[in-house]
């Protein structure tokens, strides 16, 4: 897929944002790699919650917490969460003033512009309508959903990385890509001098999506964690936090935050140079939050044996 330079560069392969293209009734309908993605990571969301609801020996009680059957209605929750919620948190997030002063840009989901955080949020507020329908743990419901979810962050960076969108920051480590769309194929000194970047969308899949997904799955499969109620979803919160945290460092900021003033595009500058970007002050509370709640949990199981 990539072509070795010398120094040790890859190239960017260049892939058309388009899967495919579809003539329907005349109409040509481009596929996007983005929507294959959601499509792909929603899929198998699925099929990992409908296998393990169907191991009733996993679960704290002995029995699952919703039947296999159930897992069709909770994905449909969860896709109105995502969309939503994922929609929502950009506009608000990433670029707030736009969208306040063109509201009715923000149901223009087709000109791009989805947020983790907002989607995950969404996400948690449909579980929760969802567990509350269904009267059943909030906890182990948030643990289903947690362990689902790597896949879908794992697609959604690949398909990012294909777009040629949230590049990472200017470096000349063996890394190093040179993208060919849009503005991150040049450096932000210069809008002519090509630039190699940190590729941190490949980053992300492979710390978010795989290296998460395995963690969840030993905790679940060998550690049988999911009869502690919450330690799945709190670990879940725990480990991309620190993940999307580290890698920030190496992502180029936001573009909505960059100015002469603020260069780096930080949304909170301590000193000079130094800050953190709105992808890190949003994944604070989810650190915190994940390591409150596997203390919490912990204590209370440790209490109760």
């Amino acid at each position: 897929m990539f072509i070795f330079l010398e120094e040790k560069i890859f190239q960017y392969p260049n892939i058309s944002e388009t899967a495919f293209s579809i003539n329907l009734l005349g109409f040509n309908l481009n596929i996007q790699w983005y929507g294959l993605s959601y499509i792909a990571g929603i899929l198998l969301a699925w099929l990992l919650m409908a296998k393990l609801v169907q191991n009733k020996d996993l679960w704290f009680t002995g029995k699952s917490i919703i039947e296999r059957s159930e897992v069709d209605d909770l994905i449909t929750y969860m896709i109105v969460g995502i969309i939503i919620g994922g929609r929502l948190g950009y506009c608000l997030f990433y670029a707030p003033s736009y969208y306040f002063d063109n509201p009715i840009r923000t149901i223009y989901v087709w000109e791009g512009g989805m947020s983790f955080h907002g989607g995950f949020l969404g996400v948690l507020i449909s579980g929760i309508l969802f567990g509350i329908r269904k009267k059943v743990s909030l906890m182990s419901l948030g643990d289903l959903i947690a362990f689902a979810s790597p896949p879908g962050l794992f697609f959604g960076r690949i398909a990012n990385f294909i777009n040629g969108e949230l590049w990472g920051k200017p470096t000349n480590s063996t890394f190093g890509i040179q993208f060919t769309k849009g503005q991150g194929q040049y450096c932000p000194s210069s809008n002519d001098i090509p630039c190699f970047r940190h590729p941190s969308q490949l980053y992300e899949a492979f710390f978010e999506g795989i290296v998460l997904m395995l963690i969840l799955y030993y905790l679940v499969f060998f550690r049988k964690a999911l009869k502690i109620p919450g330690i799945i979803f709190g670990s879940f919160l725990l480990g991309y936090g620190v993940i999307r945290f580290s890698i920030e460092f190496l992502r180029e900021p936001d573009a909505f935050f960059i100015t002469n003033e603020n260069p780096y595009g930080y949304v909170i500058e301590f000193f000079p140079g130094i800050g953190i970007s709105m992808g890190q002050l949003l994944t604070i509370p989810m650190i915190i939050f994940g390591l409150l709640m596997i203390f919490v949990v912990t204590k209370r199981n440790f209490d109760a044996n």
